[in-house]
């Protein structure tokens, strides 16, 4: 394929609007947006003027029925995953879906099935963390050998989130349907980079915590993980620290360290330090590229549904046997 990916939007929400659209609006060289789909006919019609009148609709299958459509950026409810999935694939359509992979375990495995039932379509989940620059680097930094072998992480996400706070008026985050709540919803982003960083994870438990039970069951958690290599990860999300907020990352390994706390990242090891200013969207326009790529190569993308999956299951492991050692295969 020597032209751009042409894509079709299903879900006109706050994600995609304030997300997904910007990110497209840079990567018109690589995919192309064609139509969008939402189910209330008002929000469809405000994103298609929004994104320049590309034609839209309010029923899923007529916009997968368009034979011009390469791909779909699934843009719903976690809960709304695996159906969309499954109707965009028997479509014969690429799929792009929102994380985390489902709302259970049981749904995360019908989408792997799903996956697997379809090898010639690239299956990926928009797991922007996986792609942003900054743990790229840290990434990199890790694999030169230059601090030698990582053995700790700790991140603290201390964040103060209002009940009106725009990602969670529409309910689904603290819905039965969806269990896991804010902390498998927002919890992915940081177990993808944690097992990026530290490598496969072995054991896991995770302490969560309600002080606000208008966010859901638990609204933060103090989850720690074992990797293969013998690392320890310690990630403290919290949502309802109103008195202090902190987002800051520490990695360190035998002779240096990482820390980045959303703006810079600082890498210290025997060759000195290396300050960086963040220059990119938190991954959004390479995810983007990495889907694109993905599908003109014909090969599955770092953050396929299998990856997810194993982001997730730290989650719905530990959520379902909390303060308890849970062992991954």
């Amino acid at each position: 394929m020597n032209r751009p990916v042409r894509l079709g939007l299903i879900g006109c929400g706050v994600a995609a609007r304030e997300l997904h659209w910007p990110a497209l609006q840079h990567c018109t060289a690589d995919i192309e947006l064609v139509a969008v789909c939402n189910r209330t006919a008002q929000k469809a019609q405000h994103f298609a003027a929004m994104a320049g009148g590309v034609d839209w609709y309010t029923d899923i299958a007529d916009l997968l029925a368009r034979p011009d459509i390469d791909a779909v950026d699934i843009v719903l409810p976690a809960t709304d995953n695996l159906g969309a999935t499954r109707m965009a694939l028997a479509a014969g359509k690429h799929i792009l879906v929102e994380k985390p992979l489902a709302p259970d375990a049981d749904q995360a495995a019908e989408m792997l099935a799903l996956a697997a039932q379809y090898p010639q379509y690239v299956c990926m989940v928009a797991e922007n963390f996986r792609y942003a620059s900054a743990f790229s680097r840290i990434q990199a930094w890790l694999a030169s050998g230059r601090a030698g072998a990582v053995y700790a992480l700790n991140w603290n996400a201390l964040m103060s989130m209002q009940p009106d706070n725009r990602y969670l008026v529409s309910g689904w985050r603290s819905g039965q349907e969806f269990p896991g709540g804010l902390l498998l919803d927002a919890g992915v982003h940081y177990v993808a980079v944690a097992r990026d960083l530290l490598g496969d994870v072995v054991r896991a438990t995770l302490s969560p915590t309600q002080t606000n039970p208008q966010l859901g069951r638990y609204d933060g958690g103090a989850l720690t993980l074992q990797s293969a290599a013998g690392a320890t990860a310690q990630i403290n999300l919290y949502f309802s620290s109103h008195t202090h907020q902190q987002w800051q990352l520490t990695v360190l390994a035998e002779n240096g360290a990482a820390t980045y706390d959303g703006r810079t990242l600082v890498l210290q090891d025997p060759s000195g330090q290396t300050r960086w200013e963040r220059d990119d969207d938190d991954g959004y326009m390479a995810e983007f590229r990495a889907f694109a790529h993905a599908i003109r190569i014909q090969r599955a993308p770092r953050s396929d549904f299998e990856q997810a999956w194993r982001d997730m299951q730290i989650l719905t492991g530990t959520l379902a046997q909390p303060c308890t050692w849970i062992d991954f295969a």
